[in-house]
């Protein structure tokens, strides 16, 4: 932050960042809104437009997330990267990057990334990469550490599906 002199720039400057990163979290909210209503195209230029006016972690991961969508996972994993850049401590982009690289059968790659998901201090689904790290192990046939990640998923988010049908797939190849 710039010095401030008497005639109180460095106060016009904070009010035009609030002002600008409002207007990039409602590009960034609608977004994710077309996203929903499965219209990827138009959400990517919605999150390009927030990260033109303010670039935030989220921002980048969800347009990681819309040009994955369409299979570009070199495209996908930059704009990771990027959000990572801006805040190593969102669990999001990690977990991406893991999933990008296990669609790419890269998966000694996506482990390390899975593991940053899940040790991340901001991250709201951390079921998530216990269930993306089962996957992994399970198809390594590392079929033990793989039930572990499940059940992991499942203490997180008791009744997913998806970790429920895991768990069950690594306990016959246990048995």
């Amino acid at each position: 932050m710039r010095e401030a002199p008497d005639n109180g720039v460095e106060q016009q400057d904070e009010a035009g960042d609030v002002s600008l990163r409002a207007e990039a979290e409602e590009y960034r909210a609608l977004g994710q809104e077309r996203q929903a209503h499965g219209d990827v195209d138009d959400a990517a230029a919605y999150y390009r437009m927030s990260l033109e006016l303010y670039p935030t972690a989220e921002a980048h991961t969800y347009l990681g997330w819309a040009l994955a969508s369409h299979g570009r996972w070199s495209e996908a994993i930059t704009q990771c990267e990027q959000a990572i850049a801006l805040d190593p401590e969102l669990g999001n982009a990690y977990n991406d990057i893991g999933v990008y690289l296990i669609e790419q059968d890269q998966l000694d790659e996506a482990l390390p990334y899975l593991e940053k998901a899940i040790s991340a201090k901001r991250y709201d689904c951390r079921h998530y990469p216990h269930y993306h790290r089962g996957r992994v192990l399970e198809r390594m046939a590392r079929f033990t550490e793989a039930r572990d990640a499940y059940k992991m998923a499942l203490q997180l988010q008791p009744d997913w599906q998806p970790a429920s049908l895991g768990l069950w797939r690594t306990l016959g190849f246990l048995n």
